[in-house]
């Protein structure tokens, strides 16, 4: 099975702490100033749907079936509209 990637990572080299900072209160301003529904749930802006999330991976701490090999795992990713073992999935590494 394949190794998690850690998310330190992805960080930087720390050059961009100040900026993160006030990046982080124009986020917080920003929810602070949205309104709610009566029912207390957020308003939709523009009167649109909004699209249903995807899901790209599921976990079973039994274990499920690969849809490929049928091997039996705790972690499988969508992959044509099947769940499939981290080594059947065709990982796109461009």
């Amino acid at each position: 099975m394949s190794e998690d990637t850690s998310l330190d990572q992805f960080l930087g080299d720390g050059d961009d702490d100040a900026e993160a900072g006030e990046s982080e209160a124009v986020t917080n301003a920003e929810s602070e100033a949205r309104t709610d529904g009566a029912d207390g749930t957020a308003e939709a802006e523009s009167g649109e749907e909004v699209a249903a999330a995807t899901t790209t991976y599921a976990w079973s701490g039994e274990g499920a079936a690969c849809g490929a090999c049928g091997e039996t795992v705790e972690r499988r990713w969508q992959q044509d509209g099947s769940l499939v073992c981290s080594d059947c999935k065709e990982w796109d590494r461009s």
